[in-house]
């Protein structure tokens, strides 16, 4: 990245901090208990629409292969003419535009689709967001994408249109709760339910370990970053463990992809007093490569900002 010039690198890392928000998995680890969770970027949809226009173009869907980003704007479509939504593929000529952001990662039992579809109006100003999850029943692989047939696009895109149209009608979007298997003629789909912070006796401090395999300058800047943040909302933090101290530790890993790419996935772990893994928050997306490896700037910032209400829903709330 040395000889690259600095306005190539501020476009790169644009496009991490894009990336890295766009897509967030979060994965909360009870006990023998794994419950998912939508939080930060995916959780945030406040409409300012109230009763607008119904109509909107969509943008072609980033993240998910080609068939499966073509099939699921048809079906988009198609959920949308049922909740009174007129939806264009590619079109110009709507007041609102979609754009939709997809994340496949693999599962024990399956695979689990994140999404996230901002509205934006012709200025391209943010004023709406939907969002949530799909897990999908079957072998689970290394490709998660293999195992989404066309009745799992139907349903994602079912979930997906009343979503939009409740946005639009200033009621908010319903919430995005993780949701179980695609349905099935012998299995209906269900609802995970939300995970329960537990209570602590006594005051409950937390200690951030320094960030662990970030390429560029991501140890320094991630630890600090998300330190800012938790101390934000209001979390005790602490140098120095006691019999009531919870760690978060952050790893990062980097794999080389296809295409110039980068896989990059950020786990938040947090500890008990005992080191004992409680769950963990994960951030997981494609990158340019090589747009991390130096100065992380505002990507730290994202990520940490996107992560913080996970972790948090992890820690344990102070008893009375």
């Amino acid at each position: 990245m040395g000889a690259t010039p600095p306005c190539v690198r501020r476009r790169l890392r644009h496009i991490a901090i894009t990336a890295l928000t766009a897509a967030v998995v979060f994965v909360l680890l009870a006990g023998t208990l794994a419950d998912t969770a939508n939080a930060g970027i995916f959780s945030d949809a406040t409409s300012k629409l109230f009763g607008r226009s119904t109509r909107l173009d969509l943008a072609p869907i980033v993240g998910a292969p080609p068939d499966v980003a073509k099939a699921l704007a048809l079906w988009i479509v198609s959920a949308g003419k049922d909740n009174k939504l007129t939806i264009t593929p590619d079109g110009t000529g709507s007041p609102y535009m979609l754009k939709g952001y997809l994340v496949a990662t693999s599962e024990k039992k399956g695979a689990k689709i994140s999404y996230i579809l901002d509205i934006e109006d012709t200025k391209g100003q943010r004023v709406g967001r939907v969002s949530g999850e799909q897990l999908i029943a079957g072998r689970s692989g290394a490709d998660p994408w293999s195992g989404v047939d066309t009745a799992a696009i139907r349903s994602l895109a079912a979930k997906i249109a009343p979503q939009i149209a409740a946005t639009l009608s200033g009621g908010g979007s319903p919430p995005p709760v993780a949701s179980g298997p695609a349905p099935s003629p012998s299995a209906p789909e269900t609802a995970a339910p939300a995970p329960t912070a537990r209570a602590a006796k006594g005051p409950v401090t937390t200690i951030v370990a320094p960030v662990s395999g970030a390429p560029g300058d991501g140890t320094k800047s991630l630890t600090a970053a998300i330190k800012k943040r938790l101390y934000a909302k209001g979390v005790k933090l602490a140098t120095v463990q006691t019999g009531n101290t919870y760690t978060v530790k952050g790893i990062v890993s980097v794999t080389d992809g296809s295409g110039g790419k980068q896989s990059i996935r950020i786990d938040w772990q947090v500890l008990d007093p005992n080191g004992k893994r409680v769950g963990t928050v994960s951030q997981q997306n494609n990158i340019p490569k090589g747009s991390l490896d130096g100065p992380w700037g505002a990507v730290a910032d994202a990520a940490a900002g996107a992560a913080a209400d996970g972790i948090i829903k992890l820690l344990p709330k102070p008893s009375g």
